[in-house]
């Protein structure tokens, strides 16, 4: 639990301290929290993201939720919150004893609590990140290349790895490359491992 000040801190931590499924920890980049509850008397900034980030960082591949309570939220900063592990937006006047419970359970059990209204700006916010970083540089949002996503879905279609080439303007070893290249990279045995994955996992 990460307050703005130590009345917060103490009158959240009473909240938590509540529910018994509940186990409140101080605030320490070395320990593993399962949900980080952060609390601002107005609106997060540049402090609190980067107090975020070493959660993040100390997590490897995935660090812990996070539940933000603030009087407001500022949009442009979606993205790195999102980067920054945050999965629930609260307002803080709607905070009660057991909603702010709730919401942390929600959350560790993989819900996201954002208002509609953020929501529509995330996913704004994400096209345009697709349209002008990922697209150019021959990237998805799902961090696949989009060369990969194409031969694999010709390989779902049927089509041998010859055909592909001449249906890509590739040559023949390019598509072989980055097909062996997918498979390397996820761990996988065959052509039809790499399909049935990349469908599993929602690339092609």
């Amino acid at each position: 639990m990460h307050g703005g000040d130590e009345i917060t801190e103490t009158a959240v931590s009473a909240m938590l301290d509540a529910n018994e499924l509940l186990q409140v920890i101080a605030p320490d980049p070395d320990s593993r929290p399962d949900v980080i509850v952060v609390v601002a008397d107005d609106v997060i900034g540049s402090s609190t993201f980067s107090f975020l980030r070493r959660f993040q960082s100390a997590g490897g591949a995935q660090g812990p939720r996070v539940v933000v309570v603030a009087d407001r939220f500022r949009s442009e900063d979606m993205l790195v919150a999102v980067e920054c592990g945050v999965t629930a937006l609260l307002a803080r006047n709607e905070i009660k004893e057991s909603t702010l419970a709730s919401a942390v359970l929600a959350v560790h059990r993989g819900a996201a609590l954002i208002p509609f209204r953020l929501q529509g700006i995330l996913l704004s916010q994400l096209n345009q990140l697709r349209l002008q970083v990922l697209t150019p540089a021959g990237l998805t949002l799902t961090g696949v290349e989009a060369r990969e996503r194409d031969v694999l879905r010709l390989i779902a279609d049927g089509y041998q790895t010859d055909e592909i080439a001449g249906i890509l303007s590739y040559s023949e070893g390019t598509v072989k490359n980055v097909l062996y290249g997918w498979m390397a990279r996820m761990r996988l045995n065959s052509r039809a491992q790499a399909v049935a994955y990349a469908m599993r996992v929602g690339v092609i």
